[in-house]
């Protein structure tokens, strides 16, 4: 994840799932498990931040579980949480 306070005040996500990593239907599966989840915590950040999230699994390894894991993992390491 790549990301640096919100110039505007505005929390704003960019999900990239790349093409070597699986099909269309993969790559728009993650975005919709990732969108929401989010977007939810964005309530909680005390500093608005621009952030691009990266999804590197291979689709014969990703599962909605793993995907909510990591970006639990992602907030605690943030102190979102």
């Amino acid at each position: 994840m790549r990301w640096m306070e919100s110039p505007d005040g505005v929390c704003r996500f960019c999900f990239l799932a790349k093409k070597k990593n699986g099909n269309a239907v993969y790559r728009n599966r993650c975005r919709r498990i990732l969108r929401p989840i989010f977007f939810e915590m964005s309530k909680t950040i005390s500093v608005p931040v621009w952030a691009m999230i990266i999804v590197n699994d291979k689709e014969d390894e990703m599962t909605s579980g793993r995907l909510h894991k990591a970006s639990r993992k992602i907030f605690e390491k943030m102190g979102w949480v």
